[in-house]
């Protein structure tokens, strides 16, 4: 049972993009360090032939040699030096994380431990203990040395180097600024290798090529086996398979779902006479026990807008405003390069796959929705999405006008203040009116502002109103 769920993985990770295989392996911290380690180790093995068997020692001057006393004393004191400032170094790292992880997301010390300067810091430390370790232990003979512990000594001095870039490192990466805007392009590549070069060759641009081929009878479900979160599915390798078998796929679950066992993870109709291997497509779908930024950009999306929602929390509009551009930004990167169609076809243009697809209206709620909840007593922050929406929009893709201004009309309805000065009016539909401009919504603005001016009771601050509130035509 072990050998088969091993060989199962280890067949499933072959079969993964290369991004997939590095983020798999990279996830996991040892990985890293056992690089450095196996290096550290012949680096020894090659010192220790140089100044024992080879004695290589012997053809340089006799000042630059080193005694065996010497030697002892310096590995000993650098192999306690190396471990402590490793384990300062990250304790210090990890304490400083917790923190911020609470006060903005716990997601992001993913990230942070993913980073290749975190990942070649703890290699350099991991891998020079390592090295001084070996050479104090098996360094027994009273002789004369030159390479060890002069590798010893730059190994140290690398180490103390590499601390301190990983210190500006931490300062650097922990800024806010920063933070999102790597998570940001984080996201932007998952969007890039999932909606175009995984997908875009297979993607049906003309839908009603193949409407005839869509199925409308029931078709045979291919059972979950094993509850957990959809983490990858090899789209691809899919609509080859099925081409093979003559078949239509479905699938019921898109990548970051919770899949249920015993429910219908795929539902597929077969027109050749030949029986379906089921198990091949199980294969094609990775399932575990937590979600991954592989393929689900909603996770991606996710980390962002926990950012911004504790940023507001925690009375900090700068970070949440920060961050809700940032999300503006991978929106319209998603909008310019996505086709929001559900269908995969083969080379030959038959319909092979039937995806959960999310188009733009659901990218936009995704990103946004979220914030704008949390948002709803701040006029100055619900202006600032307003403002996100007002750049979308301008974007050429013209069929998401009508998601766009849906929003911004949703954004603004759902304020929960009960008096907004002039001035947040004046602002607040000024921003409405942009978006109203780009999207041809000039008629649904003006029902928008005369309902909500309606509520107020206070003449003179609506006679304020009437002078300052942009409007198309207003009518009172």
């Amino acid at each position: 049972m072990i050998f088969d769920k091993t060989r199962k993985k280890l067949k499933a990770f072959m079969g993964e993009s290369p991004r997939a295989k590095k983020m798999i392996l990279y996830a996991n911290l040892w990985v890293t360090p056992l690089y450095y380690t196996v290096a550290a180790i012949l680096l020894f093995v090659l010192a220790t032939l140089a100044d024992q068997h080879w004695n290589l020692a012997q053809y340089l001057p006799l000042p630059i040699s080193i005694e065996y006393q010497l030697t002892q004393t310096l590995l000993s004191t650098l192999t306690s030096g190396i471990l402590s400032l490793t384990t300062f170094t990250f304790y210090g790292v990890l304490s400083a994380l917790t923190t911020f992880s609470a006060q903005f997301s716990p997601r992001i010390l993913k990230n942070f431990m993913m980073n290749n300067v975190t990942q070649r810091t703890l290699g350099i430390f991991i891998g020079s203990f390592h090295y001084v370790l070996l050479s104090l232990l098996f360094i027994t003979q009273e002789t004369s040395f030159f390479f060890i512990p002069m590798i010893a000594t730059i190994l140290a001095v690398v180490s103390t180097a590499t601390f301190i870039i990983f210190i500006n490192h931490i300062v650097t990466w922990l800024q806010v600024t920063n933070m999102t805007d790597n998570m940001k392009q984080e996201s932007t590549i998952i969007a890039k290798n999932l909606l175009v070069r995984e997908m875009d060759n297979y993607r049906v641009n003309h839908v009603e090529k193949i409407a005839h081929q869509i199925p409308e009878t029931k078709g045979q479900p291919i059972i979950v086996a094993e509850s957990g979160y959809i983490q990858t599915i090899n789209f691809i390798n899919i609509v080859k398979e099925a081409k093979k078998d003559n078949v239509i796929i479905q699938l019921e679950y898109k990548v970051g779902n919770y899949a249920f066992e015993s429910t219908p993870l795929f539902t597929f109709w077969k027109y050749g006479d030949d029986p379906v291997d089921v198990a091949k497509y199980l294969d094609l779908v990775q399932i575990g026990r937590n979600q991954n930024e592989v393929q689900d950009i909603e996770y991606s999306f996710n980390k962002l807008v926990e950012i911004a929602i504790r940023a507001i929390g925690n009375n900090d509009p700068k970070t949440a405003t920060r961050t809700v551009y940032q999300i503006g930004d991978l929106l319209i990167k998603i909008s310019e390069i996505a086709m929001f169609t559900p269908y995969l076809a083969d080379n030959q243009g038959d319909l092979r796959l039937i995806i959960q697809n999310l188009n733009f209206r659901d990218y936009l709620y995704i990103g946004l929705a979220s914030i704008r909840h949390y948002a709803r007593k701040n006029v100055i922050l619900t202006e600032e999405i307003l403002k996100v929406l007002s750049a979308v929009a301008k974007v050429k893709r013209v069929e998401d006008h009508e998601s766009i201004w849906e929003f911004a009309e949703y954004t603004t309805r759902s304020l929960e203040v009960n008096f907004i000065h002039a001035l947040d009016r004046e602002k607040l539909y000024t921003t409405l009116l942009d978006i109203a401009h780009t999207t041809g919504k000039e008629e649904q603005y003006n029902k928008l502002v005369r309902k909500m001016t309606e509520v107020i009771t206070d003449k003179d601050d609506l006679e304020e109103i009437k002078r300052k509130i942009p409007m198309n035509s207003y009518e009172a």
